[in-house]
């Protein structure tokens, strides 16, 4: 990857876990889903252009497990309250498995020889730290169920 397009993903990156870290630290799920969503596009894309033959499964992967997180993650208008126990109970179960994406993105970038900048691990500990916060006050039940 070149440096300008390096130098643009980290600013949009940068922007991103920002937007994500807010939305957590005021309980807004409209900018902490956003945030991490459309966070999700850089990897793809940054993974598509690194792709070769050599590593053609780890590409494949790392580009699947992003799109499953963008899916779970793109923002939406519906509405539920803590009534209704299915939605819930599924929040806990998508907020777990974003939690280990991230923490996946940060094995990948850090412990393995990727060849990703370290820059971009920084982003999914940020992701992995929001995650964890916003678990943590919702199972103390001081935080927010994301409900409308």
């Amino acid at each position: 990857m070149n440096s300008t397009v390096e130098l643009i993903f980290t600013i949009i990156g940068g922007a991103l876990t920002l937007l994500t870290l807010y939305g957590a630290l005021k309980a807004n799920r409209k900018f902490f889903l956003s945030g991490l969503c459309f966070f999700s596009i850089l990897p793809i894309i940054g993974e598509s252009m690194g792709y070769n033959a050599d590593k053609a499964s780890v590409h494949i992967i790392v580009i699947l497990v992003f799109i499953a997180q963008f899916v779970l993650t793109f923002p939406n208008n519906i509405e539920f309250g803590p009534e209704n126990t299915a939605a819930s109970k599924l929040v806990g179960k998508i907020s777990l498995a974003i939690l280990v994406f991230n923490i996946g993105g940060i094995i990948y970038i850090f412990c393995l020889n990727s060849g990703v900048p370290a820059r971009f691990g920084y982003f999914h500990v940020a992701f992995s730290l929001a995650i964890i916060y916003i678990i943590i006050k919702r199972m103390t039940g001081k935080g927010p169920l994301w409900v409308k």
